[in-house]
């Protein structure tokens, strides 16, 4: 069994005038970067559960979102 927190995936705004040491800062917080999108300031990655708050407050993040997720129910499902 695995003591690890939970890792989530997040959306993170940073500012787009110092998008670099904002990346820089968002990675040293805990945060395993995907892709960034610098021309919207935006970044997608995976961080710790535990990590959530340090994330939120780095140099540069504006505004850190968790992934949501949807789901359809099944074509045979009575609700539709």
């Amino acid at each position: 069994m695995s003591d690890e927190t939970p890792r989530v995936r997040v959306i993170v705004a940073l500012d787009p005038d110092d998008f670099d040491k904002a990346i820089e800062a968002a990675r040293r917080a805990g945060m395993i970067i995907e892709s960034e999108q610098r021309g919207i300031g935006t970044a997608v990655g995976t961080v710790s559960e535990d990590a959530l708050a340090a994330l939120s407050a780095a140099y540069g993040v504006e505004e850190v979102e968790r992934e949501r997720g949807y789901q359809l129910p099944d074509p045979d499902s009575p609700v539709q």
